[in-house]
Formats: C-alpha cells, sequence, structure tokens
C-alpha cells in the first residue's frame, strides 16, 4: 500500500501555543530567525556550551553548506576549515552522497529492525572486507563514542574465552575516546572523569609514544587489549614516533594483547590513507578499529568497528552470546547507505591521493608563518588534512588559541576549533574539495590574526 494524503485534523500551533512547525524550523532566512534560533538553543539546550561558540564567532546559523563553504542570513561566505569538527572531510552536502541517500529514503526500504537483513550494511560491509581484509567484520553503528564502547564491550567479552583472567585495558595518557562512562575512562585525560564517582576499575595509562613504558605495563600478563589513536586528535594533533604503532603491534602479539585502532577521527582517508595505521604499510596492523566522522560526511550519524575473525568469533561465534551486543539502531539502513556512499566517493575520487598531492602546499604556508611569528606559533603537526597548530603564552600567561581562532572567525570568516584535551592547540581539518585559493584564504586569516593577538596580548 502507499500513504494516502494525511488528513489534518488540526494546526499544532493551536493545540501546542508557541508550537513550531518542521517547515518554520527550515525557514530560517532572516537575522530574525537567526535570533530566534539562538535564544531558543540557549534557553533549551546547553547554554553554556551554546556561548563559548558564539563567542568566538562559531556559533551561527548556516542557511545553505556546501563543499568547502557555508552562508549566513546575510549572505556572508565563510571557509568551513574544521569540517563539523570532523566529519565534514568530503565535503559539506557532497553532492554524490546526497545523491545516494535521497534515492534510499525515495525506494521506502525498511531502515530500522535489528532481525531483518539490511542490504545497505552489508554491502559496505563486503566492500570493507574487500579493502581491508585483515579486519572482515563488520559493525555499524551511531557514532565514534559508541563505537569505541562497542570495541570496549567485544574484546573483553572475547577475552573470557581467549585471555582468561585478564582484566585490564591499557591505553595512553591525553587520550579521547568519546564520553560514555566507558569511554572516558578508557580516555587518559582526568577532566573528564570529574565528579563521575569512582574510576571504573581495569582501566590503566601510560605515555603516548612511549612503547617501553607500554611493555611495563602487558609483563604483568593481565592486559586484554591495547587501545591507541594513531594521531591523537583532541589530545592536541599528537603524531607518535615514527617506531611507535610498528612496535606496539609487535608487542601485543608478544604478550597476546588485542591491539585495537581509534581511527574515529584519523581515519577515513583525512590523513591521506583509508586508514591512518596504513602510512605504516603492513607493520601496523590492528586486530579492530573504530571509525566515524568522516565516514558520514557529517549527514546522518555514523560510526563502526572493524574487526579480526579471530576477535569477532571469540565474542560473539556462537549462539550463547550472539545477542550480547544488539541494539535497535545497530546496522540501520540509513547510516549503512550513508557510509556506503561515502566509501564509493572515496574510492571514486580517490580522496587519499587528493589529500596526498594538495596537502603541501598549505602545509609550506603553515611554515612560513610559523617562521614569521615564533613567538605566536610554537609548533606545527598533522598529518594530511589533520592539523594542529600549537600556540605560545604571552607574558600573562594566557594561549593565544581562542583569540586566534576568534579573529579567523569573526574577522576573515575561516572555521577553525581549540582542541578540548590541549587549551595550546588549535585543529584546521580542510576537506576534500579545498582549492589552492581556499588555502591561501584560510593563510591569510591566520597571518592578519597571529599580527593582531601579537599587538593585542603582547
Amino acid at each position: 500500500m502507499s500513504y494516502p494524503e494525511y488528513e489534518k485534523k488540526q494546526n499544532a500551533s493551536d493545540v501546542v501555543p508557541g508550537f513550531i512547525s518542521a517547515d518554520e524550523a527550515l525557514s530560517v532566512t532572516t537575522q530574525e530567525h537567526a535570533d530566534r534560533a539562538r535564544e531558543l538553543q540557549l534557553r533549551h539546550n546547553n547554554q553554556y556550551r551554546t556561548a563559548a561558540a558564539i563567542a568566538i564567532g562559531a556559533g551561527d546559523v548556516a542557511v545553505k553548506a556546501e563543499g568547502s563553504y557555508w552562508w549566513d542570513v546575510k549572505g556572508v561566505k565563510h571557509l568551513d576549515f574544521i569540517g563539523s569538527v570532523g566529519p565534514g572531510l568530503l565535503g559539506l552536502n557532497n553532492p554524490f552522497v546526497v545523491e545516494k541517500v535521497k534515492k534510499y529514503l525515495d525506494a521506502h526500504l525498511l531502515t530500522m529492525d535489528p532481525l531483518m537483513l539490511h542490504q545497505t550494511t552489508a554491502a559496505f560491509s563486503h566492500n570493507m572486507a574487500l579493502i581491508t581484509p585483515y579486519l572482515p567484520r563488520t559493525v555499524i553503528c551511531c557514532g565514534g563514542a559508541e563505537a569505541n564502547e562497542t570495541l570496549l564491550k567485544m574484546v573483553r567479552l572475547a577475552s573470557y574465552r581467549t585471555k582468561k583472567g585478564r582484566t585490564r585495558m591499557l591505553s595512553t595518557l591525553n587520550a579521547f575516546h568519546g564520553k560514555t562512562q566507558a569511554t572516558v575512562n578508557l580516555g587518559g585525560k582526568d577532566k573528564w572523569r570529574q565528579w563521575q564517582g569512582p574510576e571504573l576499575p581495569g582501566y590503566s595509562h601510560v605515555p603516548y609514544g612511549d612503547w617501553r613504558a607500554a611493555e611495563e605495563e602487558m609483563k604483568k600478563g593481565d592486559v586484554i587489549a591495547f587501545f591507541c589513536e594513531p594521531i591523537q586528535g583532541e589530545g592536541g594533533v599528537n603524531v607518535p614516533p615514527e617506531d611507535y604503532l610498528p612496535k606496539m603491534r609487535e608487542l601485543c602479539t608478544k604478550y597476546d594483547v588485542y591491539f585495537c585502532l581509534d581511527e574515529v577521527q584519523a581515519g577515513s582517508c583525512r590523513t591521506g590513507y583509508l586508514w591512518a595505521h596504513q602510512y605504516y604499510g603492513d607493520k601496523a596492523k590492528p586486530d579492530a578499529l573504530t571509525f566515524a566522522k568522516a565516514m558520514s560526511d557529517s549527514l546522518v550519524p555514523v560510526g563502526g568497528v572493524l574487526s579480526s575473525e579471530e576477535l569477532y568469533m571469540a565474542a560473539y561465534g556462537n549462539e550463547e552470546t550472539a545477542f550480547f551486543h544488539t541494539a535497535t539502531y545497530q546496522d540501520n539502513q540509513i547510516s549503512g547507505i550513508t557510509a556506503l556512499a561515502c566509501l564509493e566517493f572515496m574510492i571514486e575520487a580517490d580522496v587519499p591521493g587528493t589529500i596526498r598531492k594538495n596537502a603541501p602546499y598549505f602545509w609550506d604556508g603553515l611554515y612560513r608563518l610559523k617562521d614569521k611569528y615564533p613567538q605566536i606559533i610554537k609548533d606545527v603537526r598533522g598529518r594530511g588534512y589533520m592539523i594542529g597548530i600549537e600556540y605560545g603564552q604571552n607574558k600573562a600567561g594566557e594561549y593565544y588559541t581562542v583569540e586566534v581562532c576568534r579573529h579567523m572567525s569573526v574577522e576573515s570568516h575561516v572555521c577553525t576549533m581549540f582542541t578540548i584535551n590541549n587549551d595550546a592547540v588549535c585543529r584546521i581539518y580542510p576537506n576534500y574539495w579545498a582549492t589552492k585559493e581556499d588555502f591561501d584564504w584560510a593563510l591569510d586569516a591566520l597571518d592578519k590574526a597571529c599580527a593582531y593577538v601579537l599587538s593585542t596580548m603582547g
């Protein structure tokens, strides 16, 4: 059957005075509309986070977004060099991905039913197994924190069959793996565990990049899995020593520890490789990895886990445990078609190759500004389109970070983002569509911002 045109029996605003319809919410075309949206968000949602975003020029209403740009209600064009804090790597409203999602919706398929077959997630998982054959099992979920939570549960469950008696997860200081109860304990920042009560047992942390410290923990014989980011994102875009991930792979094999990589920020092509660990060739293959962000094109929530056959089957390989991790939205079809379309675009447009080709021009410009403003810019680091700029402090001990971000956004309309775990660092995440002119725009904005803070902050 097809739905008949519904009979409108009453206006929602007559029943609930002040009710805002879907059409009204989508019709933000004037400054008055934008001001109203801002006021409502401040009143009903996280007002402190919203106020902080507004203060640095990052909180506004976008009436249109395409490629590397978005436009506000005044018609001002903004350069998006943070990509919705990661997901927008393929460009805002990538037409290829949007068209596939529209086609899916027009097909009227069944999106949510955990017991049904899911043709879109099955196709995505099949393609992933072709591309990453050492991780042939896939679980689709709705974001990075959920993906890491899923993998934590998977390795704990598997350990009851493969590593009996082991109790600990090992991860790195300054790491960020999400803000659920388990992932803040897995993460290496005490800040996110404040006021939650006693810390969950079974989590230990070692310095990022220090494989010797990790080995000392593994020697104790109670470590189930080692988790780390190929490049720390929220921690300040920290790139480990060249031998770190290959050495950690060796140690995990030696001590029979699952080697798990959080590729939520660094993965999905951002560093110039489909997966950031592939920078090391075959030397850093994980037993499992988590993904999200850029595999969604910032359209709908997407996340997931890629796992080895051995790990997955140890966790879920019989009728007893097959239902130990299921959810209504797990393997849902709209996330599946979005991830499938993103992956198809990544391959057909050669997104990794494009990033490797175009990134050096921007990096060269950043290095020139570092030399020009040594007091302001202390370091430029990262890989590909995952870039962190570490700023210095003035004589009063104030970091230049937030004020540089604010000036770039408010005065030059270039959007970047400071990191949450490191007050000194700003992230710049260009997307696939960024042109030489866009890079020049961003470099000019950074130049002006550095000159401004030097003259005003000292």
